[in-house]
């Protein structure tokens, strides 16, 4: 029965297009499941399926759940388009900073996460991590710059004597250890908060930094001179009244917050105004490579969609699997017939021969299955060969 072909989709909602409080509500509306994977990071919430060819986008997003002013919202990738961008994304070309490294392994993160996963998606999100890599080592995206980095970028320039300051950072995960990093040695003290305080103590003491636990945070806040929270603690810490009473001291306070969903609901971020920032209000950064080394990784990203689309239609999967059949049939014809002849042969010498078989049998497969995963074979003229055999 001829196999059915099927695609990757993805929706993707960005910074560019869509809100934070649009992406915040799509983080907790969109449910995982064993035929989706959804990737979140800071600027960006996408959600990738396996859907029959030539499926209505439309009826797939109600399937999943998207409602129709997050469709509207969407941008919406089909088959190759799916692949390029998830490689793109993977590979840090679609992000604020070029080359961002924290991207791969929120990437991994996404794919290991999610359990039971369709086969096509696995070797999808498994051939992005590996394109990302390959794509930054050869197009000189190594850029040491991150989200972190950016918004203490942001925190510094608000701060009067950044050398006498004191900043607090929320949260021990990657993202707050960049951030740490990247303060310590531009203002005065740096303290970090974290759930896990021995998690905090570590990160601390590898920066030269001093950890509290997060319960301690209100008392602290009354020193502090800015705050980068990435820790998702949506509201509950760093609240409207805990900032009040920090405010009462007339001691200027600045909170950039990289965390999505953000760390301050809607009355603590209106009481901060303009002395409060959220990812989307941080600058973006200029890529360290050529331009034209950009352009080179998003073709190499396109190329590579294509020829994992290529390996994976039904006739040449097909032509494959009867490759593949009809070698093994005869393998095993012949090593039974020979091993008919040796009945002298120990156990364990019968097995190093059906070893033996069956390591030259796919060397010699070798060569004609990647020819016809990279369109250098005909997979009709394949079968018709091979099944004449059979």
């Amino acid at each position: 029965m001829p196999r059915v072909a099927r695609e990757v989709v993805a929706f993707a909602w960005h910074q560019r297009t869509s809100s934070i409080d649009a992406r915040e509500r799509l983080l907790s509306a969109l449910p995982a499941g064993p035929d989706r994977v959804v990737l979140a990071t800071c600027h960006r919430v996408e959600l990738y399926t396996v859907a029959p060819a030539g499926s209505d986008p439309s009826e797939l997003a109600v399937a999943l759940g998207i409602g129709t002013a997050d469709l509207a919202n969407a941008t919406i990738h089909v088959g190759a388009f799916a692949l390029a961008h998830l490689f793109t994304v993977a590979a840090g070309l679609d992000s604020a900073i070029a080359g961002e490294p924290q991207i791969l392994s929120q990437v991994r993160r996404a794919y290991s996460e999610a359990a039971g996963l369709d086969a096509l998606l696995v070797a999808a999100f498994a051939r992005a991590l590996y394109v990302g890599r390959e794509v930054r080592a050869s197009s000189g995206l190594g850029s040491a710059r991150s989200v972190g980095s950016l918004a203490v970028d942001c925190a510094v320039a608000q701060l009067a004597d950044p050398a006498r300051a004191t900043a607090l950072v929320v949260g021990a995960g990657e993202m707050g250890k960049l951030a740490v990093r990247a303060l310590v040695h531009r203002v005065g003290q740096v303290i970090v908060a974290n759930r896990d305080r021995e998690r905090a103590s570590a990160v601390a003491a590898a920066h030269d930094a001093s950890s509290i636990p997060l319960d301690e945070v209100p008392r602290v806040l009354q020193r502090v001179d800015a705050v980068i929270s990435a820790a998702d603690t949506r509201g509950a810490l760093l609240t409207d009244d805990v900032l009040a009473q920090r405010m009462r001291s007339h001691r200027p306070l600045f909170v950039v917050d990289v965390a999505v969903p953000r760390s301050l609901d809607a009355s603590a971020r209106a009481l901060l105004g303009t002395a409060y920032r959220s990812v989307d209000d941080l600058p973006g950064a200029a890529a360290r490579v050529p331009s034209e080394a950009l352009v080179a990784a998003r073709a190499r990203c396109e190329t590579e969609a294509l020829r994992f689309v290529n390996e994976r239609s039904p006739e040449r999967v097909e032509a494959i699997r009867t490759l593949r059949a009809f070698a093994e049939r005869v393998r095993a014809a012949k090593v039974d017939r020979a091993l008919g002849r040796l009945r002298h042969l120990s156990e364990r010498d019968r097995r190093v021969v059906e070893a033996l078989s069956t390591t030259i049998t796919n060397a010699l497969l070798h060569e004609p299955t990647v020819a016809l995963r990279e369109q250098r074979a005909d997979p009709q003229a394949a079968r018709a060969l091979f099944e004449r055999g059979q």
